[in-house]
């Protein structure tokens, strides 16, 4: 979920704007995207 424009810069949760079925919040994109996130920020960082 890194910015392909800014090196280092991660999105994650509703800073996405996609639309889901069920309309308002989508708790499981801002979940699953939160975890990608941090993931790639943890292999980056080497933690």
């Amino acid at each position: 979920m890194e910015s392909k424009l800014a090196t280092g810069l991660h999105f994650a949760g509703e800073c996405l704007d996609f639309d889901g079925i069920t309309g308002g919040f989508n708790f499981q994109a801002a979940w699953t995207t939160g975890y990608l996130a941090g993931q790639s920020i943890a292999m980056q960082t080497g933690s």
